[in-house]
C-alpha cells in the first residue's frame, strides 16, 4: 500500500485460490525493483511469486523513468493488448525511454549494492525515527510514513518550513485521504541517499514536532489566512 509502506497479504490470498477459481494480479510499484533477494518484488519476498497470474509494475519507482509493464502468460498479454482500451490508438514508449527501461532492469539484475545500500538507508531512516518516538506504522517497505496529530494550515505550513528551511522536500496527505486532525508526511528514501542525509532529516523532524507541538505552525498558518482575508 503506497501511502503505508504495507505490503499486500499476498500469500492468503494464493490459498484462495485452492478454493475459488479466479486469476490474480498484484500492482507491486513500491515492490518491484526493491523486495525479494533479486529484486524481483513482493511476490519473491513473500514466496509467492509463481504464483501470481497478471503481475503488474511501474517504471517510475525503482526504475526511475516512465511507463509501465504487465506481466502473464502470452494467452492473458495476447487478450490485454486487443482488449484494453487504453491500447486503442495509443502510441508505444518512446525509443529512449525503452532503451533506458532495458538498461535500468540490467542494473537492478547485476547490480545487488543498489539495493544492498537503498535497504541500509531505509533502515537508518525508518530506526532512527522510531528511537526518536515518531510513529511510523507497520511499513514493510521502503515508503516511510510519519503520522503526526495537526490540522491542514499546520500541514501546508509545516511541509514549507521542511523546504524551505531544511532542504527537505516531502509529500503530505491529509484529510479526506486520511482522518482529520492527522498529518501523513511520506518519504520514500533512495540509493543515491547518504547516512548524512538520513542524520539531517532525523534532526529537521525533530524539529518541525517541536513547532508542530507548541503551535509555531498554528500561528503561521492563522497569520496566513488572517493575511489572505484582507
Amino acid at each position: 500500500f503506497g501511502m503505508r509502506g504495507e505490503q499486500g497479504r499476498l500469500k492468503e490470498i494464493v490459498e484462495l485460490k485452492k478454493k475459488f477459481n479466479f486469476r490474480f494480479l498484484v500492482d507491486d510499484a513500491h515492490g518491484f525493483g526493491t523486495l525479494g533477494k533479486t529484486g524481483a518484488g513482493a511476490g519473491e519476498e513473500q514466496g509467492v511469486q509463481d504464483d501470481i497470474d497478471v503481475y503488474f509494475a511501474t517504471f517510475a519507482k525503482s526504475m526511475a523513468s516512465t511507463g509501465a509493464f504487465i506481466a502473464a502468460d502470452k494467452e492473458i498479454i495476447d487478450y490485454l493488448k486487443y482488449n484494453l482500451r487504453s491500447q486503442m490508438f495509443a502510441k508505444s514508449l518512446q525509443m529512449q525511454l525503452t532503451v533506458g527501461a532495458l538498461k535500468r532492469l540490467e542494473m537492478l539484475k547485476t547490480m545487488p549494492e543498489l539495493k544492498e545500500n537503498l535497504w541500509k538507508i531505509v533502515n537508518a531512516l525508518q530506526s532512527g525515527l522510531k528511537e526518536r518516538g515518531f510513529d511510523i506504522g507497520t511499513t514493510q517497505s521502503c515508503v516511510t510514513p510519519v503520522y503526526l496529530k495537526g490540522s491542514i494550515p499546520e500541514a501546508m505550513a509545516l511541509v514549507r518550513d521542511l523546504r524551505e528551511n531544511y532542504g527537505i522536500f516531502c509529500s503530505i496527505v491529509v484529510y479526506p485521504v486520511i482522518p482529520k486532525g492527522l498529518i501523513l508526511l511520506r518519504m520514500i528514501p533512495t540509493a543515491t541517499h547518504t547516512l548524512q542525509d538520513v542524520s539531517e532529516t532525523l534532526d529537521a523532524f525533530d524539529a518541525i514536532r517541536e513547532r508542530l507541538d507548541n503551535g509555531t505552525y498554528k500561528r503561521l498558518s492563522a497569520a496566513v489566512m488572517a493575511a489572505m482575508g484582507e
